[in-house]
C-alpha cells in the first residue's frame, strides 16, 4: 500500500502526505494535551500543519521541476513518520524555523550543477547563510566546514572560491551588526535558546529513547549506504554533496544535542530533517514491497503506542 503510493512523486502521494501529517500533527498534539484539545492547542496544530506543508510543497516542486532529485516520492512519507517519532519535548521555536529554513536553503545550494551554475556564487551564497546562522548562534558556524563540500573537488580549489567564501561571511556579518544596532542599540543578537555554558548533563524525557533511536538509524544508513547507490536513486552525479552535507547536519545535530548546546524548546528540532532525509532513503532501499510495507506498519504501529505510553496514555 505505502510503497506503491510513494513509489514515485504523484497526486496521490502529494494528497496522502497532507493528510498524514495533519494526522500525526493532530495526534501528537491529543497525546501532549492528555485528550483536551483547546482552541489554542487547535491554532497550535494547523500552524504546524502549514510549516510541514511548506516542507512537503516545496520538495514537491523541487522533484517535479527536475531542480533537485536529491529528495525523493519515499520522503513525503518519511516526514510524517518523523512527526509521530519525534520528541515533542523539542516543540518548535521560530528561531529554529529560520535556521531549518536556511540550512534547507544551502541544501538546495549544494545540488547545483556547477557545469552550468558558478561555483564561486554558491560559495559567496554559503557564506551569506552560514553568517545568519551564526549571527543567530555562534555555534552554527560550524557549518562553514561543508564549503570543503565544494573546494575538496578539484575544478573549483581555487582561491577566488575561497576569498568569495569569506568575503560573503564578513559582509553579511557587518550588514546584519549595522542593522541590529540601529534597531536595538546592541551590536550582538542575544538569543533565547543558547546555552552560555555547555554540558553533557541535561534534561532528558522519554521520548529521548525513541527519537535517539530513530536518529541512530538515520546515523547508520549515512554511515553504511554506499554513495553511488544514491547517485543512482537520485538520477544525478552531483547529489553525493547533498548527500554528504545531510550527514555533516546530521552529525552537528547529534553533538548539539549531546553537549545541550540548546535549551528550552530547541533541543532536538535541528536533527528532525537530515533524520526524516536518512529515514527515508532506508525505507526506500527495500526492494521488496510487502516487506517494506511491513516495516512501515511496523514504524507506524511503535510511534503511535511509544506516544501514547509517554504521555502515560496507555500502559504496558
Amino acid at each position: 500500500m505505502f510503497a506503491k503510493i510513494f513509489k514515485r512523486l504523484t497526486i496521490q502521494a502529494f494528497i496522502t502526505s497532507f493528510f498524514l501529517c495533519f494526522l500525526a500533527i493532530f495526534f501528537v498534539t491529543y497525546c501532549v494535551t492528555a485528550g483536551n484539545i483547546d482552541a489554542q492547542a487547535l491554532i497550535k496544530t494547523m500552524f504546524l500543519w502549514v510549516a510541514y506543508a511548506i516542507i512537503i510543497v516545496t520538495i514537491s516542486f523541487l522533484e517535479s521541476r527536475r531542480l533537485n532529485q536529491s529528495f525523493a516520492a519515499i520522503h513525503l512519507l518519511s516526514i510524517p513518520l518523523c512527526i509521530l517519532l519525534f520528541n515533542q519535548q523539542g516543540g518548535f521555536s521560530i528561531e529554529m524555523a529560520i535556521v531549518l529554513v536556511i540550512l534547507l536553503i544551502t541544501t538546495s545550494l549544494f545540488s547545483n550543477d556547477f557545469k552550468k551554475a558558478s561555483s564561486t556564487k554558491a560559495l559567496f551564497l554559503l557564506g551569506v547563510l552560514v553568517a545568519i546562522l551564526a549571527f543567530i548562534n555562534i555555534y552554527y558556524s560550524v557549518f562553514i566546514i561543508t564549503s570543503l563540500l565544494i573546494l575538496f573537488e578539484i575544478r573549483h580549489r581555487q582561491i577566488k572560491n575561497v576569498i568569495a567564501l569569506f568575503v560573503g561571511v564578513i559582509l553579511t556579518l557587518q550588514l546584519l551588526w549595522i542593522l541590529f544596532y540601529v534597531a536595538t542599540g546592541s551590536f550582538f543578537y542575544d538569543s533565547n535558546i543558547l546555552k552560555s555554558e555547555l554540558s553533557v548533563i541535561g534534561e532528558y524525557s522519554k521520548e529521548d529513547i525513541a527519537w535517539s533511536a530513530t536518529v541512530f538509524i538515520a546515523l547508520l544508513t549515512a554511515t553504511i549506504f554506499r554513495l553511488s547507490n544514491y547517485k543512482t536513486m537520485a538520477q544525478r552525479n552531483n547529489t553525493f554533496r547533498v548527500f554528504q552535507f545531510m550527514r555533516i547536519w546530521l552529525i552537528i545535530s547529534i553533538f548539539f544535542r549531546f553537549l545541550n548546546i540548546n535549551e528550552g524548546n530547541a533541543v532536538w528540532l535541528e536533527s528532525f530533517i537530515p533524520t526524516a532525509f536518512f529515514l527515508g532513503i532506508a525505507i526506500d532501499a527495500i526492494k521488496n514491497g510487502f516487506l517494506k510495507n511491513l516495516i512501515i506498519m511496523a514504524i507506524l504501529f511503535s510511534a503511535i503506542s511509544l506516544k501514547l505510553f509517554n504521555y502515560d496514555l496507555i500502559s504496558f
